[in-house]
């Protein structure tokens, strides 16, 4: 019979061995207790707990940390969309923005999140000061070299947010109760919509020495530095380090994420796991998630830009369309939330959401091609259908928190999700020409080829994961691997999914 000492896999599972060095409990010594789950659950006590205080523990986390993310991200929205609310209001044409200035602009801020989202990923709680001083730098630009140079750093300062959060995630929620969460907060996109769309309304009514789209950056820029400081005095970095709750109820909070297997947080970065996540003959799951991730942004790049512009072509006044995005925003926030339920209720249906949940994005596009442009109401139902996509993101980008364990490649697939997410926001915008206004037949185009990209490889990542879960079965079954279901105490031992043959992908 193999072994995983001479063989690196077995029945077609690749088997990633544990190094001697990096033996399971083997650092403990060199990390603070209180940043290494076992080191944490060995001085304070390990205890077992009943279905209903595990029910009044999860509450009080949901009361305290899950504000804090949706806050935090519904502002994030709200400052990267004030360019496009300022479109509505005369931007373009006060600063001289002609040809792709504009979509350039857009792509500017994303690589800015692309250059800067490693580095950044763990002050996320420090940047946020920094990121709404820069937004209301944008009020004094004049010129498209201005706002260019504006966008990039705000890009660079907004890009800790969403990996963090992602990981974040991992760290206090259960696989079952993770995709849900994740698209809670996600969801606030829809809220900052709306409230983004109230705030543009209302500095368009402002009769003041200044340009309207001006006050936008202003007011939204003192918004976040406000709640910057809320946030650093707060925010928890991990579940053993959190004021809002007792000893006791540390202990608890880790002990009921032991049976993700995917740890909590290392701060020892292992090359080992880097090599497995980057290296697709040992794991394509990260390249998979990354080509998803990048062929949904295209989408999203584009219509984040270019909606405001869509929704003034259908007919809208100015004020009108700064209107309607608080119906964007809700629909944005329910077709989000409800990927994520469903996801949650429905046993093994993630994938299966994921590419359910492109469907309404494609037909509202289709609307924007085919109806004549006197079907003004057609054509509004279609831009309220075209955001439903996102809730396939919201699922796709807590994947790497849930079936990569880790917490070295965890980062790692985060981050490799995380650019997809950056590069597809870079091109989408390139993809709509300002001339076709208001068919924007190529943006379409390139949107809905995009979706049928993603429906292969949301389906290829199922039809991998299920695979390998049924792999370490026979493997289990056969007597060459251990029981998943058998404690052994090795759940926060940091042995990635390979490494870890009781682990099991969620489908």
């Amino acid at each position: 019979m193999s072994t995983s000492d001479d063989k690196s896999s077995l029945n077609g599972v690749h088997v990633v061995p544990v190094s001697k060095s990096e033996a399971p409990g083997a650092h403990l010594g060199s990390i603070p207790e209180t940043e290494d789950a076992n080191a944490f659950l060995a001085s304070h006590g390990v205890a077992t707990y009943t279905d209903e205080s595990n029910r009044k523990l999860l509450r009080r986390i949901d009361m305290c940390l899950m504000p804090m993310m949706c806050i935090s991200y519904c502002i994030q929205y709200i400052d990267k969309s004030a360019l496009a609310y300022a479109a509505v209001f005369g931007v373009k044409k006060d600063l001289g923005l002609v040809g792709q200035e504009y979509s350039l602009l857009t792509s500017l801020f994303y690589i800015g999140y692309l250059v800067a989202e490693y580095p950044q990923a763990w002050l996320s709680q420090l940047i946020m000061f920094i990121w709404g001083g820069i937004l209301m730098c944008s009020a004094a630009t004049q010129k498209f070299a201005d706002i260019a140079a504006v966008r990039f750093f705000q890009g660079v300062f907004e890009s800790a947010l969403t990996p963090a959060y992602i990981i974040v995630t991992g760290m206090w929620y259960t696989r079952r109760e993770q995709p849900f969460r994740v698209a809670i907060w996600y969801s606030m996109n829809g809220l900052g919509n709306a409230i983004g769309a109230l705030i543009s309304y209302g500095m368009g009514l402002i009769d003041g020495k200044l340009d309207s789209w001006r006050y936008i950056f202003i007011i939204e820029g003192i918004m976040t530095i406000i709640w910057s400081f809320v946030v650093f005095a707060i925010f928890p970095s991990s579940p053993m380090r959190v004021r809002w709750l007792t000893d006791a109820q540390k202990v608890q909070a880790v002990e009921r994420i032991r049976s993700n297997r995917t740890g909590i947080i290392n701060r020892e970065w292992k090359w080992d796991q880097v090599k497995e996540a980057l290296d697709p003959r040992i794991d394509p799951s990260g390249h998979i998630l990354f080509w998803a991730c990048v062929l949904n942004e295209v989408i999203n790049g584009g219509v984040s830009t270019y909606k405001g512009l869509v929704i003034k072509s259908i007919g809208w006044t100015e004020l009108q369309s700064a209107l309607f995005g608080i119906a964007y925003g809700a629909a944005v926030t329910i077709e989000i939330a409800s990927c994520g339920y469903c996801a949650m209720r429905f046993k093994n249906s993630r994938h299966y959401c994921m590419v359910l949940w492109l469907l309404p994005s494609a037909i509202g596009m289709i609307l924007q091609i085919t109806l004549p442009a006197s079907n003004k109401v057609g054509k509004t139902i279609g831009v309220l259908l075209m955001p439903s996509f996102v809730g396939s993101l919201a699922l796709c980008m807590g994947i790497p928190s849930q079936n990569t364990a880790g917490f070295t490649k965890r980062s790692v697939v985060v981050g490799m999700a995380f650019i997809g997410y950056c590069v597809g926001n870079i091109i989408g915008p390139l993809a709509w020409v300002s001339g076709q206004t208001p068919a924007y037949i190529s943006g379409y185009t390139t949107c809905l080829a995009c979706m049928a990209g993603q429906v292969v490889l949301f389906l290829l990542l199922r039809i991998y994961y299920a695979r390998q879960n049924n792999l370490r079965d026979k493997m289990v079954a056969a007597g060459q691997a251990p029981d998943p279901l058998s404690p052994d105490g090795d759940e926060f031992e940091d042995l990635t999914d390979k490494q870890d043959l009781k682990f099991r992908y969620t489908l």
